[in-house]
């Protein structure tokens, strides 16, 4: 399902910050589309808001099949119950013009958005909106990544339904983790795993990891500050770790848990306190657990990179 996923769009979505073309924000007099509530159609959990060309029968099916199977791993790893009314809302522009001059006048248009870039070009391939409560991106004309990009904010989507306080790591993370294990990877998947493994051996053998706490305690401005490539790859990794045992991912279960019901008045403890009260050895155990694990990781990779090894 997922190849005739990338098959059916024939379009090209890669991971956040990876996309090569750069974009400004919209000129002046640039017109607009009218976004609004009634653009979205559909029956099943994902509804699409298609700008600019007409999306097929093939697409919806093929789209709120892979999204109903990423709600359900969602499901058994945090254990709860889908809201009543939940839907996945998916806002597609025609053209990558649209999607950058909609981005910048409609949705990025504050300081936080702003200072995400710092000065960098706009490389996002699609991202979701908490406030509208929708994934927006384009239809891009090559061939790849549509897989693993829609499954990463359409896992947003459902976290931020079912989740009012989410730590940006395990926010991300979790993201990452399943946008990659839903489907058996392909080739190009592959190969971008096995490099992510490699990059993390390396900042870890220079000792440029983010420091655990940092990570932990990221809010979303520091976690925005932390260099794009190595905070997605870190929180990945620590997920991943987190998941790969009942014992830990109960933790994290109650982890997240303990965090709802959180306000500005009586904001939620410091995750890296959290992980010291219930992670058995505290925060010093799961760093050392973490730092094993990477290594472990990259080993793997190193040994299928031998000639002969590869798949």
């Amino acid at each position: 399902m997922i190849a005739m996923l990338r098959a059916v769009l024939g379009v090209l979505l890669v991971m956040p910050g990876t996309l090569a073309n750069a974009a400004a924000p919209a000129k002046a007099g640039t017109r607009l589309p009218t976004l609004t509530e009634w653009d979205f159609k559909g029956s099943g959990l994902v509804q699409f808001a298609a700008h600019g060309f007409a999306l097929t029968s093939t697409t919806d099916a093929a789209v709120n099949h892979s999204v109903r199977q990423l709600l359900e791993r969602h499901q058994s790893v945090f254990g709860f119950q889908t809201r009543v009314g939940f839907r996945v809302r998916m806002r597609l522009f025609g053209s990558y013009s649209d999607y950058t001059n909609a981005t910048f006048s409609l949705f990025w248009t504050n300081d936080l958005d702003r200072r995400a870039l710092a000065g960098r070009p706009f490389n996002v391939a699609g991202y979701y909106v908490p406030k509208a409560k929708e994934i927006v991106t384009w239809r891009q004309q090559m061939p790849g990544f549509l897989g693993t990009t829609l499954l990463h904010e359409a896992g947003h989507a459902i976290m931020d339904a079912h989740y009012d306080s989410i730590p940006m790591w395990l926010l991300e993370g979790s993201a990452e983790y399943f946008a990659y294990a839903l489907h058996p990877p392909g080739e190009l998947q592959q190969r971008m795993l096995r490099h992510r493994w490699t990059r993390l051996g390396e900042w870890q053998q220079a000792k440029s990891l983010p420091r655990l706490t940092e990570l932990l305690n990221a809010d979303p401005m520091g976690f925005r500050a932390i260099d794009p490539e190595k905070a997605y790859a870190a929180s990945w990794s620590l997920f991943q770790l987190l998941v790969a045992s009942d014992a830990n991912r109960r933790m994290v279960v109650k982890l997240l848990t303990d965090r709802q019901g959180a306000t500005r008045r009586s904001p939620p403890e410091d995750c890296s306190a959290q992980i010291e009260n219930l992670y058995p050895g505290g925060l010093a155990k799961l760093d050392a657990t973490w730092q094993a694990w990477i290594v472990r990781g990259t080993s793997v990779t190193n040994e299928v990179r031998k000639p002969g090894n590869r798949k």
